[in-house]
C-alpha cells in the first residue's frame, strides 16, 4: 500500500565520540495526574553529552511513561538511579531498563520541541548497520520538513524489535503534524507503543538545504 511520505530533514552534527547505547526506562505512575510532576523530576536530572529527552508519555494510556537516555563511552547510569530515586513515590511499577544498539544518530544543532518515540518487540533486525541517511532524505527542497533529532536502536540481545526516536519542531509555518506518519489508533494492534512529550516552544528549526 502506498501512501504520501512526508519529507524530512536533518541536519546532523559529527562526532568523533558516538553513542555507545540508548537506555529505555518505562514505567507506570500511580495516577495520571503524577505526569507533571514526573516531568519535573526528570527535566531536572542533570543531562549527559547528549542533551536531555524529557518525559515521554504513551498516546494510549497518560499513566504508562518512559525516559530514553543516550550515552557516549565513558558515561554511567548514576543519573539514572538518581532520578529513579526521585521517581519512584510516583511509580505504582518499574519495567526493567532496555538497552539499544544505535543504528543511526543524528541531531541538530537547534533543540527540537516536540518529541515522539515507537518502541516494537517484534519484527527481526537485519544482520549488520543500518544504511546511514542519504543527502537526498536529509536535504530536500520544498515540503520538506526539519526534523531535529532522529535515534534508531536494535535491542541488545535479540535480533526482534526496533526502537525508533523521532524530534521535531512545531513551528507554525510547518503546519499540524501530519497523523498518517504514525498509526496512533492502530498502535496497541500492530504491537507498537507509542510515547510523545509535551510541545515545548522552539528555539528555532534549522533550514533546509
Amino acid at each position: 500500500m502506498r501512501g504520501a511520505r512526508a519529507k524530512v530533514s536533518v541536519h546532523d552534527m559529527p562526532t568523533d565520540d558516538p553513542i555507545t547505547v540508548l537506555v529505555l526506562q518505562e514505567f507506570r505512575l500511580r495516577a495520571a495526574g503524577d505526569a507533571a510532576a514526573a516531568a519535573r523530576i526528570v527535566a531536572a536530572t542533570p543531562p549527559g553529552i547528549e542533551p536531555a529527552i524529557p518525559l515521554l508519555t504513551s498516546i494510549e494510556d497518560r499513566r504508562d511513561v518512559a525516559t530514553l537516555r543516550a550515552l557516549h563511552t565513558g558515561e554511567g547510569t548514576e543519573a539514572d538511579a538518581v532520578e529513579r530515586a526521585g521517581l519512584d513515590h510516583l511509580v505504582s511499577s518499574w519495567a526493567a531498563p532496555k538497552h539499544y544498539g544505535p543504528r543511526v544518530t543524528e541531531r541538530s544543532q537547534s533543540p527540537p520541541s516536540s518529541f515522539r518515540l515507537a518502541v516494537t518487540e517484534s519484527g527481526i533486525n537485519a544482520v549488520g548497520g543500518a544504511a546511514p541517511l542519504s543527502d537526498h532524505s536529509r536535504r530536500n527542497e520544498g515540503t520538506s520538513r526539519p526534523i531535529g533529532l532522529v535515534w534508531i536502536g536494535a535491542p541488545v540481545g535479540t535480533h526482534a524489535g526496533l526502537l525508533v526516536l523521532l524530534g521535531g519542531y512545531d513551528e507554525p509555518h510547518l503546519g499540524p503534524s501530519d497523523p498518517s506518519g504514525w498509526p496512533l489508533p492502530l498502535s496497541r494492534d500492530l504491537g507498537v507503543r507509542i510515547y510523545e512529550s509535551p510541545r515545548l516552544e522552539s528555539s528555532g528549526a534549522q533550514s533546509t538545504r
